[in-house]
């Protein structure tokens, strides 16, 4: 629904009020009970998000959190009068509601500014986060995969990490990303390779030589510092990620390789590379990073930074 049009300079301004939404279809229930409850409380969270104190019941703690963050920094509004949204039964219990389409205000810049809302409720129906999503087609290959490699959960579990990561930076949540970094997490952009202090044993064998690529390395300090002055500079961030690739490493079960394509935009610069990330899933209430890597493009090989490119220590 458009509200207001308002020509600035060469400009077109457009502001956007949230529509009401009518109706709330779950798909993939097998209780009628509890697609009924779930629909309720969804339809009556998203025609209350100028407004959250008054559903608070809805939400446990942590989930009021991060819909209340989430919405401040971003300013999502609903776009649909109907939505229709597929439940998941979650491995470790409860249920995730995907599909609902939101809109998020990019000022004047360019790029879609549509974006996909996942509800994670527990199995007493309190909603526990909110989070954006994958692209659909995304996330249906790597939950094929995982049904091939018997691996399901688990890559129900690194999608979940990824796509909360990746809102995280949409909402500048910098305290969560601090959390989500190993102390001794070593990151790499830029044009010079070191290696990261006290992380010798983990190049061992490593393809990654100054003959290979010369990059930048940054300490978890470091780059969070020069983040938050992104996050202080930037009235708005919106990532996303595709040509999403998941590895689990051949002799560390809960070692998994993350490869993905990057697309990054503010309200003061833009740019697209492709992402690494080492993820250590021995605590899975509280994966950590170890690396992270980003090249603004591939190597002439068609290769891209990769899980193999280390050597973790058990």
């Amino acid at each position: 629904m458009i509200i207001a049009v308002a020509i600035i300079g060469m400009f077109v301004s457009i502001t956007w009020a949230n529509t009401p939404v009518d109706t709330v279809d779950i798909k993939g229930c097998e209780n009628q009970s509890t697609c009924e409850t779930i629909q309720s409380h969804i339809k009556d969270v998203l025609n209350s998000l100028t407004d959250l104190k008054k559903v608070a019941h809805l939400f446990s703690n942590k989930g009021l959190s991060s819909i209340t963050e989430l919405h401040a920094k971003t300013g999502f509004k609903c776009i649909n009068v109907l939505y229709e949204c597929k439940l998941i039964n979650l491995p470790e219990g409860g249920f995730e509601i995907r599909g609902v389409r939101v809109r998020v205000d990019m000022g004047d810049t360019k790029g879609n500014p549509d974006q996909y809302l996942v509800f994670t409720l527990s199995q007493e129906f309190l909603i526990t986060g909110v989070r954006f999503a994958m692209e659909n087609g995304h996330y249906q290959h790597i939950i094929e995969g995982g049904k091939r490699l018997k691996d399901f959960a688990n890559r129900q579990k690194i999608l979940q990490f990824i796509e909360i990561f990746r809102t995280a930076y949409n909402r500048k949540d910098l305290e969560y990303l601090k959390k989500a970094y190993s102390d001794d997490a070593l990151i790499i952009v830029g044009k010079v390779l070191e290696k990261a202090p006290q992380q010798t044993e983990m190049f061992k064998g490593s393809r990654l030589s100054s003959d290979r690529i010369k990059f930048v390395k940054l300490s978890k300090k470091q780059y969070l510092t020069n983040l938050e002055k992104v996050f202080n500079v930037n009235s708005f961030i919106k990532v996303d990620f595709d040509e999403l690739e998941v590895i689990r490493h051949d002799s560390i079960n809960d070692i998994y390789g993350v490869t993905l394509k990057q697309h990054w935009q503010s309200s003061g610069y833009s740019d697209e590379g492709y992402l690494f990330l080492m993820i250590d899933f021995t605590n899975e209430d509280q994966p950590l990073i170890h690396v992270r890597t980003w090249q603004s493009e591939k190597f002439p090989d068609g290769s891209v930074i990769g899980l193999y490119d280390f050597n973790p220590i058990e």
